[in-house]
Formats: C-alpha cells, sequence, structure tokens
C-alpha cells in the first residue's frame, strides 16, 4: 500500500484555486457582472458596459458616459466524485469484494462580485480612467468521507486504505486599476496593472507527505493555517472601429505572478512544519470582433487562448507535483438587442477546450474544471436616465471525466460537474454624455454621422 500513499503525492494543492463554481475556460473567472456574464463574457470589441472592462480595459474610452457597476452573482455548483475498487485488485487479495461509492460535494452557494467605476477628469479629454475590482476564481470542493468510496474512505488497515474527506476553499480577488487613451475617434489604447489577493485552503495537502504511520503508509497535513497571498500582473488592450458596423479588439493578460503559497502546518506528532508551493494564474490572449450594423442589435465573437502549459503549477509534469494542464481555445459569442428604450435582451454562449490531459481523476478531485459548454441569457431595465437594473443567468452543462487511477490498480474513478449562477446588479451612469465611438449601440454612431 506504499505505492498508493506515495503516488498521492504529486496530488496537487493549487487545484484548490478551482472553483466549486467555475463556469469553464479551467481556473479564470469567465466575466465580470450580469451585463457581461449575461453575454458569456465576450466584449473585447465592444463597449457594452463597464464589465467590459474584464477583457479589454480599452473598452472604457467608448462607454457613453461615465459608469459605476455594482454586480453581485450567486454560484450554485453540483460536482459528484465516484470511485471503484475491483475485488482482490491490490496484492490479490484486497479488497475481498467490489467496492464503489459516489459522493457530492456540499460546497453551499458559493458568491462573486464585481465593483467598478470609470470617469474622465474633463468630458472632452481622450484619457478615462477606471478601477475593477472582481473575483479571479472563488468556491470550495467539499466531499465528505465513506467508507463505500475507495480513496474518501478512512484509513483504517487492512479493510480500508483511503484518504479520508476532501476540502478546497478559495478566494481570489483582482484589483485593476485602468488607464485608457482615446487616439482620435476610431482608436484607444490601453494598460491596467493587477494586483490580486486571497486565501487558498486545502485538506489533505496532498503535495507535502509527511511521515510514514505504523502502516508504512505517507500521511497528509492540513494546508489551512496561512495569511492572506498576493499576486501581480498587468493588462493592455486596444479597440478599433473600421466602420460604423465593425469594430475589432486586442488584449493580453500577462500571468499573474503569485508568492509562494506557505502554511504554518505539523507533522502527525503536532510538532511544526512549513509547507508550500508555487502556482501562477496563466497568461491569455483575446481577440475580438462586434457586429453593429442591424438596429438595435450587437453581436460579439470572442476568441482567446489561456497559456496553461506554460503557467507555474499548471503547466508542470505531474511527477514534478504538477496537473500537466493543456492551454485551451474558448470562444465566446454574445448578443444584445434594444427591445424598447428602456428594456435590453441578451444572451451568450461559451466554448472552452478542457485542460485536463489525463484520466488520472484522483489528480482533480479538489478541481472540477472541465465544464466546456456554457449558456447566458439575462436583461437590463433603466429604472431612470441614469440608473439600470440588470439580472442574469449562466448555466454550465453537465461535463465528466473518468478512467484509472495509475497509482491504484483497479481503482476507476469519475467526476461530473455542472454550475447554475444568478446575477444581479446596478450600472449608475453620471456626468455628460461622449462621443461614443465605436459602442455597444449599434444606431448612436449612425445617429452621431447624421
Amino acid at each position: 500500500m506504499r505505492v498508493f500513499a506515495m503516488g498521492t503525492a504529486p496530488v496537487l494543492a493549487a487545484v484548490a484555486m478551482l472553483s466549486a463554481g467555475a463556469s469553464g475556460q479551467g481556473i479564470v473567472a469567465p466575466g465580470a457582472g450580469p451585463i457581461n456574464r449575461s453575454m458569456a463574457g465576450a466584449s473585447t470589441a465592444a463597449a457594452v458596459d463597464f464589465g467590459s472592462s474584464y477583457w479589454n480595459p480599452a473598452t472604457l474610452s467608448f462607454l457613453e458616459r461615465d459608469e459605476m457597476l455594482l454586480g453581485s452573482e450567486l454560484i450554485i455548483p453540483s460536482i459528484h466524485y465516484s470511485a471503484a475498487l475491483r475485488a482482490d485488485s491490490i496484492g490479490g487479495v484486497f479488497p475481498p469484494e467490489n467496492r464503489f461509492g459516489t459522493s457530492r460535494s456540499d460546497s453551499g452557494v458559493p458568491t462573486n462580485l464585481a465593483v467598478g467605476a470609470s470617469w474622465r477628469f474633463r468630458p472632452d479629454s481622450p484619457l478615462t480612467m477606471g478601477l475593477l475590482i472582481s473575483g479571479v476564481v472563488g468556491g470550495n470542493v467539499n466531499f465528505a468521507g465513506s467508507p463505500a468510496i475507495p480513496t474518501l474512505a478512512p484509513r483504517q488497515p487492512p479493510n480500508t486504505f483511503g484518504l479520508g474527506p476532501v476540502y478546497a476553499n478559495t478566494s481570489l480577488l483582482a484589483i485593476k486599476p485602468m488607464a485608457s487613451y482615446q487616439v482620435g475617434e476610431q482608436l484607444s489604447i490601453a494598460f491596467a496593472p493587477v494586483v490580486s489577493t486571497g486565501t487558498v485552503q486545502f485538506n489533505p495537502a496532498f503535495f507535502a507527505p509527511g511521515p510514514a504511520d505504523q502502516y508504512g503508509i505517507a500521511t497528509f497535513p492540513a494546508a489551512t493555517n496561512a495569511r492572506p497571498f498576493w499576486g501581480g500582473g498587468f493588462e493592455v488592450g486596444l479597440l478599433y472601429a473600421v466602420n460604423d458596423d465593425w469594430n475589432v479588439g486586442f488584449s493580453y493578460k500577462s500571468p499573474i505572478w503569485q508568492e509562494r503559497w506557505s502554511y504554518n502546518s505539523d507533522n502527525p506528532n503536532l510538532s511544526p512544519r512549513r509547507i508550500g508551493l508555487q502556482a501562477d494564474i496563466p497568461a491569455i490572449y483575446s481577440w475580438g470582433v462586434a457586429y453593429k450594423g442591424i438596429d438595435r442589435l450587437l453581436v460579439d465573437v470572442d476568441l482567446r487562448y489561456f497559456d496553461y502549459s506554460n503557467a507555474a503549477l499548471w503547466g508542470d509534469s505531474i511527477q514534478s507535483g504538477g496537473l500537466a494542464w493543456s492551454s485551451i481555445l474558448a470562444v465566446a459569442v454574445g448578443a444584445q438587442y434594444n427591445a424598447t428604450d428602456r428594456l435590453t435582451l441578451r444572451g451568450g454562449y461559451l466554448f472552452n477546450q478542457n485542460p485536463i490531459n489525463g484520466v488520472n481523476t484522483l489528480f482533480n478531485i479538489q478541481a472540477p474544471g472541465f465544464i466546456q459548454h456554457t449558456l447566458s441569457l439575462g436583461l437590463s431595465y433603466r429604472v431612470t436616465d441614469d440608473l439600470q437594473f440588470n439580472a442574469g443567468w449562466v448555466h454550465g452543462f453537465r461535463n465528466s471525466i473518468e478512467g484509472p487511477i495509475v497509482q491504484v490498480p483497479g481503482t476507476a474513478a469519475r467526476m461530473d460537474a455542472q454550475v447554475d449562477s444568478i446575477l444581479a446588479g446596478l450600472t449608475i451612469q453620471y456626468g455628460a454624455k461622449r462621443n461614443r465611438g465605436p459602442s455597444a449601440d449599434g444606431q448612436a454612431a449612425a445617429t452621431q454621422a447624421e
């Protein structure tokens, strides 16, 4: 059984970063605020609202007015883990009969937020400033121990050799001050430093096996006692209005380089032990094109590249304690239609490749980052000329991964997950109207031209 215990040593502590409510794209949140999220995050080429700056800070230059966003999100995940162990598969004698069981993560209802504002110091200034605070990832997995599930069973040799309950919880925010400069009527360029902060906890800490117990099996400490962790990076973006009907946009999010995640843990005899690991949020390239040539309608299509294979931890090999994830592409399509002067309807669809290469599901028990298809719907109602109420719903369709666990011959595992999100918030506009340029309103540019 030593093979089982030591084989789990590379199981990734940093998978705790993955939210139980993540709705695609691996570890990265798909958008910010109810408007942006209800369009599947498609906004690289369209200044739909302040939330568009999540993917492209250059959209700030083409908002109709200075704007404040207050957005909230309730995340309702459904995650299951199943494992099976064939009779006599370990040493030809254990277990005496087939074992199979399923556990549902008791994740509760995690929350997310997106708040911020944009402003110009003068109405005719080419410089627009902004500040966005939004969740990067956040949520938890919380699988109860169970004698019926081989990998979640208690450690009671010779009857069971499990790991017990598995838990992971995270809350990471990104703080992003932005500056967008308008070069003429058609082009804006932007720069934004990014600071991340938050906590990451997990138990057991599979990445740090401890001394063997009396059965010769490695023990695992808890990684829960830690201060908030910090990280930093930057973003650049541009938005260009080709003509009255078409916009194109591009943005680059650098890796968010994290300080080492370190924990005050202990050995089985409670003597102190310091454990930790290094993980970064990957770089992201985004390209977008928006069409607004149909009255009252806007359509935006974004293509994104997530560089997981070159990010610390995510791209590291399993042998070195990493996830060995692949870099992936994602496509987001979003649309909005101004049904009346007060009511706007929105919808979107997000598809992303699965970054998880192998079927060694035990490595991902704390990381349900494999949802690939996400549908979004939303609406806005303008209460006054300055105040707008926004709401939305996002559904990440159930997906699964399964296969043998190489560390335990005869064991097969399966994970499946889906997620729903309920979004609500307010948009508050203030100050004088601007020359909107490549705006979200397909009719605005034509009206100004007249």
